[in-house]
């Protein structure tokens, strides 16, 4: 069974230890993914997780209020058996990095990215002694190989999970750099978004707040801060 279905007809969602890993169960039948592989998840944080999810649902199912079920989905139906192009997809990322371009203009939002970016990218050189080159436009830029390879090997240490909530942190964010920065604890969630948002935060200090787009960055915004949860999740042993 998938989230797919359209009525609740469960009284009760509970996990299940199988040993070697953690299914949900929903009346004593066993949740699968939409590819129909077993949905059996690595982690008990995540596995209660999706057991919320599931009891949380009311008379309709709603799949957008179940981001752990959609994450353990991917996670299998997708990560698993791709995982060395899902490696090469995010490494990419490292070498068009957001915090690598910089605006021509104005002065003022050109200092706000050197103010906020610039201490980030000193942490990549220093700490992973990965430099990034920096450029103004959006011109392509190339990035040192070293600098991305190292980047590519922080991503094969990672176990299937943390790269589905890796996967988020970075296209959400645009950042390679931002993304290991949080999960590195150089950052806290709270400034890494504001990392990644500069430039939405000017353009609302000197256009004011449109209600769509608004919307629209704080969805991310959840999105964001719950990718980097999934990625907690799945960084600690049960």
């Amino acid at each position: 069974m998938t989230p797919s279905f359209k009525k609740r007809f469960w009284k009760d969602a509970r996990v299940v230890d199988l040993n070697d890993g953690y299914v949900v169960e929903l009346d004593g039948r066993v949740i699968r993914t939409p590819s129909k592989a077993l949905l059996k998840v690595d982690f008990r944080k995540i596995a209660d997780q999706i057991a919320f999810e599931w009891m949380a649902q009311e008379e309709i199912v709603n799949p957008a209020t179940m981001p752990n079920t959609r994450m353990a989905n991917s996670v299998i139906d997708k990560i698993m058996v791709n995982k060395e192009a899902v490696i090469e997809m995010l490494s990419d990322y490292s070498g068009s990095d957001l915090l690598c371009y910089r605006a021509v203009s104005p002065q003022g939002l050109i200092s706000q990215q050197n103010e906020i970016w610039n201490p980030i990218l000193e942490w990549s050189k220093d700490v992973f002694l990965a430099p990034m080159v920096t450029t103004s436009g959006v011109m392509h830029i190339k990035q040192n190989n070293n600098s991305m390879n190292i980047y590519r090997n922080e991503l094969k240490k990672m176990n299937l999970y943390q790269l589905a909530g890796m996967h988020d942190l970075i296209t959400i964010s645009g950042s390679f750099v931002i993304a290991m920065a949080l999960i590195s604890n150089h950052l806290n969630i709270s400034d890494a978004w504001h990392a990644a948002t500069v430039d939405e935060r000017w353009q609302e200090m000197q256009w004011g707040i449109d209600d769509e787009a608004s919307e629209a960055l704080e969805k991310k915004r959840k999105d964001f801060e719950f990718a980097y949860k999934f990625w907690e999740n799945a960084s600690y042993t049960n």
